[in-house]
């Protein structure tokens, strides 16, 4: 046990693009969250570092957004860049794998959308070529049954790993070798995004475009278990900080995180966290059977005040910098962005990233970690 601190109208836009671009086209480390240094003999030993006697909601580290993101392939890319540069600018960033991101430039937050494949094969032969009159390939790797890791099946499906698990092994060897290392957190969206919503908005009948697209399945109890499987297929629990390890003894993890507070770095190093970006329908069946997440993995999404509350989500600090501050003091762990993709970096304004990194948010999540 732990002792106690104390205290989708873009997508169908850019099909319409593709539509048009198509009939056009016919005719012719050390650890940066901390001043300590990774265990290069990899013993685990429990020997005391710098700041292991800080809870882990009084440290900050930067996380990356949509850590797995690739700009999409060129065929793809020019009908975008062409047709919608605008949303091009919004999706053109590109990651390093994510070993890279934790040794070179001490990423310890990640954020992974991942699509259900029960039965395999569903996104391997992605529309978007299809529709552009590209001759298309099945995707290796995207045959067998499980999650899917992408931003948007069909056509922004590019990636530095293409499955759950494949993304979570590459985290695993890296903390494997690397027992020292301040606790990453993994923040997963399981995405059902449908493209057919929203499409009348712009007057076009995305099932008329002859190419069939992905129907992605929606999240089911069944589907959180498969979830929840793949992670510990991948990650021993005993390397993950779970909602029970934080809950201990109190009757919620609301009152726990704001009573008795979170364990320490000390307590916490060579470890993960899991929690879910869901929220609305999706968190509401995840935590349905388990209001304090007895027994779960992920920490979900939540509010103050809520029976599962730990981890919150306040994008803007800018706009509710008093309400992020206030959960920051009660105690709650708190994701926050320092930058959007397409507008603060092309722009050199830093005015989000400044009030982010004041905001006592502990993951700052970026899409810019590397100098350009």
């Amino acid at each position: 046990m732990f002792t106690r601190a104390t205290k989708s109208t873009a997508c169908v836009a850019l099909l319409l693009a593709f539509a048009l671009f198509a009939a056009s086209c016919s005719d012719g480390d050390s650890d940066s969250a901390s001043s300590t240094t990774e265990d290069p003999a990899g013993d685990g030993s429990a020997s005391e570092l710098p700041g292991d006697d800080l809870a882990l909601n009084q440290i900050q580290v930067l996380g990356s957004h949509n850590s797995y993101h690739l700009p999409a392939v060129p065929e793809v890319a020019a009908g975008i860049e062409a047709l919608v540069p605008a949303l091009w600018d919004t999706i053109s960033y590109e990651h390093q794998p994510l070993p890279v991101q934790l040794e070179d430039y001490g990423i310890r937050q990640f954020e992974l959308d991942t699509y259900a494949d029960p039965d395999g094969g569903l996104y391997s032969t992605p529309a978007a070529l299809e529709l552009l009159g590209v001759e298309t390939t099945t995707v290796e790797g995207l045959s067998e049954p499980g999650f899917k890791v992408a931003h948007i099946a069909d056509i922004d499906y590019n990636t530095t790993c293409l499955t759950f698990v494949a993304c979570l092994e590459e985290v695993q060897e890296w903390s494997s070798a690397n027992p020292e290392h301040v606790p990453v957190m993994i923040m997963v969206e399981t995405k059902g995004d449908d493209l057919r919503s929203g499409d009348s908005d712009f007057g076009i009948d995305i099932d008329t475009l002859g190419v069939e697209f992905a129907r992605p399945p929606e999240m089911t109890a069944e589907l959180f278990e498969d979830l929840e499987a793949e992670v510990l297929s991948v990650f021993d629990e005993s390397e993950i900080i779970t909602p029970d390890d934080v809950r201990g003894d109190a009757p919620t993890l609301d009152e726990a995180v704001t009573t008795e507070g979170w364990p320490t770095l000390g307590e916490s190093r060579g470890k993960v966290m899991f929690s879910l970006v869901d929220t609305g329908d999706d968190r509401e069946l995840y935590v349905e059977e388990s209001p304090n997440l007895e027994g779960r993995i992920f920490f979900t999404s939540s509010e103050p005040g809520r029976p599962d509350a730990a981890f919150i989500r306040v994008d803007d600090s800018l706009a509710n910098g008093a309400e992020l501050q206030a959960d920051a003091e009660a105690g709650y762990l708190i994701r926050t962005r320092t930058d959007e993709p397409g507008i603060h970096a092309v722009a050199n304004d830093v005015t989000l990233r400044d009030s982010a990194f004041a905001s006592g948010a502990q993951y700052l999540s970026t899409d810019f970690y590397v100098a350009d």
